[in-house]
């Protein structure tokens, strides 16, 4: 067995997963979701974001779909809350929780199903419209993004 270089001595387990736990890392990103109906998040009362981690997110409001994509931003967003030592009732104070340089764009989609046969296995289409028609492009990330949002394999045209 080779020797360790002087001052450095060789182990042949590693100790517990506790000595190797470190701090957790938060990051945050707004969601920006464009001209939407002004009642619609607020009268939504749950969600679902899918793929955050990929390039085209999916988040699904009270049955309506948005297709994200990540931007990086130019300058810095403050993030803030609502503070709940609110002493006057005239004023509203907040205090900051974050900052962040990363968005995520969503465009509303619709979902439209699409025709099979039998003969053929079914695969999910992203329509994408152009001036001239739809241009048709192939995606797995969207069949799984859609069997985990249980809508059926689809076309999601913009």
């Amino acid at each position: 067995m080779n020797q360790p270089l002087a001052g450095h001595k060789q182990v042949e387990a590693f100790g517990p997963d506790e000595d190797y736990l470190g701090d957790e890392e938060i990051e945050y990103i707004t969601l920006d979701l464009g001209p939407v109906e002004p009642t619609l998040v607020p009268s939504s009362s749950t969600y679902r974001l899918i793929g955050l981690d990929t390039p085209t997110p999916f988040l699904q409001l009270s049955g309506t779909v948005f297709k994200g994509r990540h931007e990086n931003l130019l300058g810095t967003e403050l993030l803030f809350t609502e503070s709940t030592e609110n002493h006057e009732r005239s004023r509203r104070t907040v205090r900051h929780v974050a900052n962040t340089e990363k968005r995520v764009a969503f465009k509303q989609v619709e979902l439209i199903a699409k025709p099979s046969t039998e003969d053929e296995e079914v695969d999910p289409e992203v329509a994408v419209g152009t001036a001239s028609g739809k241009k048709v492009e192939k995606s797995c990330d969207v069949a799984s993004q859609n069997e985990a949002m249980d809508i059926e394999p689809s076309l999601v045209n913009e």
